[in-house]
């Protein structure tokens, strides 16, 4: 349930992958205890289960993390609308939406038993998405800059 067009976006909840990455330390941003984190999860996952909990949502992924810039991606969800009424009947603030794509997350077809298919073989699936493939360029990138810092 993807939020509709024209409306303000800017008092709605924001998360990040870190929040709920079991993979990082609460220093560097985990909200949520690690048995309910989930190891890795990407911002369209996080999507995906907004959209099956059919909570509004807005997908974000030029956005970056600011603890972390390489982490690129969040999502704004809608958990409250402005006249106080909760968009889902169990969940009601964000920690109850973490703890909910920790355990919801796993159990994606994107994922083999809990892991994203890319960290399995360090080979990119055969569907590989447009984003992936961006990222990767721009991480190149970054790289042949960082090599000709260190020749200089």
């Amino acid at each position: 349930m993807d939020a509709p067009d024209g409306m303000d976006y800017t008092k709605w909840n924001i998360l990040y992958p870190n929040y709920i990455n079991s993979k990082k330390t609460i220093p560097e941003g985990r909200r949520i205890g690690v048995a309910d984190a989930v190891e890795n999860p990407q911002p369209l996952e996080m999507a995906e289960i907004c959209e099956f909990l059919q909570i509004p949502h807005r997908l974000e992924m030029n956005k970056a993390y600011p603890r972390d810039w390489m982490i690129r991606g969040r999502i704004r969800v809608l958990l409250k609308t402005p006249d106080g009424v909760h968009t889902h009947s169990e969940i009601h603030d964000k920690k109850q939406l973490m703890k909910k794509m920790g355990e919801l997350i796993p159990k994606l077809k994107s994922r083999v038993n809990g892991v994203p298919t890319g960290a399995l073989s360090g080979a990119s699936p055969s569907g590989e998405t447009k984003l992936n493939k961006e990222a990767k360029k721009e991480e190149k990138k970054a790289q042949k800059k960082a090599e000709k810092k260190k020749g200089k």
